[in-house]
């Protein structure tokens, strides 16, 4: 994350409980006193601030919005799905993130901190603190871009620098040259991502990091950036809507029914022997099947039938390229 960014989100943390306090007296913050409170220059980058915001999308399989942070007649407002100061259980995965965000902090950290830390690990249910202490110690929230690519795309991203890619794509091993106007580098869960517009497709596309052979920088120069709102890559995950989409029922069993009524509660119904079943407005595509597989035969798909369909289809495929014996 940059320095910008990070100052943005500073503000945006220190704004939202001020304005929420005058929003408990029916009333909206005026945008100067707005501006003031959380160390905006001015109220054009405040309002930046806030519009930046906007656009952040929510899991298709969530539920409302947290939270709608706004400007109306002048006055900034909020509104949130759930009342201010009682804010809903923590997933799983959520307090693994916070407990790799405050492990840091553990060992000369203040009293508050060490006392956060203690109640986020009693709040972990006793059959999920291994699950949970591995996807902390698996996060790295300040980390920097690897070598050796990210110099020189940071280069690219600046100076606005037309680059060529040597890049292996995740369906093959053969390599091919991309040439690409590099927009945004960020980090999902423990990957790098080059966001960048594809000058031959006309499309933007996103990059592994760890899949780019070489980068060479050329000398054409770019305009304005080409492609959907940055915001989308702030994202949770990076599932974006298609239009396609239908209700999928998932059930899971195991350790992993535990962690899917940690991580959809409010939307996930036990079933018999202890499984799990999680219903998600999803395109039934790669994006799903891989998501059933990374369970470990732990999770399939209940429905409709051409999710079905889909996954055993993929299965089969799977089990021949790998078996000894080709399937009947």
């Amino acid at each position: 994350m940059s320095d910008l960014s990070v100052q943005r989100l500073r503000r945006l943390l220190l704004l939202i409980p001020v304005v929420a306090r005058a929003a408990r007296s029916g009333r909206g913050l005026p945008l100067a006193r707005a501006a003031e409170a959380c160390g905006a220059r001015s109220e054009a980058q405040l309002r930046d601030d806030i519009a930046s915001v906007q656009d952040l999308w929510v899991d298709p399989s969530g539920a409302e919005e947290a939270i709608d942070l706004y400007v109306e007649d002048g006055e900034v407002q909020v509104t949130y799905a759930h009342h201010f100061g009682t804010p809903p259980a923590f997933s799983l995965a959520e307090g693994a993130v916070l407990l790799a965000a405050l492990a840091p902090f553990e060992k000369d950290g203040s009293k508050p901190v060490k006392e956060a830390i203690r109640k986020l690990r009693r709040a972990v249910p006793e059959v999920l603190r291994g699950e949970a202490d591995r996807l902390a110690k698996g996060l790295d929230l300040g980390g920097k871009p690897p070598e050796p690519w990210a110099p020189s795309l940071q280069q690219a991203i600046a100076q606005r620098l037309e680059t060529t890619l040597e890049y292996r794509a995740v369906a093959d091993a053969e390599i091919t040259r991309r040439v690409v106007e590099p927009r945004l580098l960020f980090q999902r869960d423990g990957l790098w991502y080059l966001a960048a517009w594809n000058v031959e497709k006309r499309a933007e596309h996103l990059y592994r990091l760890d899949r780019v052979v070489s980068v060479e920088l050329g000398t054409r120069l770019f305009g304005a950036h080409q492609g959907p709102p940055v915001a989308r890559y702030l994202r949770k995950g990076l599932y974006f809507e298609s239009g396609a989409e239908v209700e999928v029922t998932l059930r899971f069993t195991g350790l992993s029914a535990a962690l899917a009524k940690a991580r959809a509660a409010g939307r996930a119904e036990a079933g018999p022997e202890g499984s799990v079943s999680v219903k998600s407005m999803v395109t039934p595509g790669n994006y799903l099947v891989g998501q059933v597989l990374g369970y470990g035969g732990e999770a399939t798909i209940a429905g409709p039938k051409e999710a079905v369909e889909l996954l055993e289809k993929q299965a089969k495929a799977l089990l021949e390229l790998y078996s000894d014996e080709p399937q009947a």
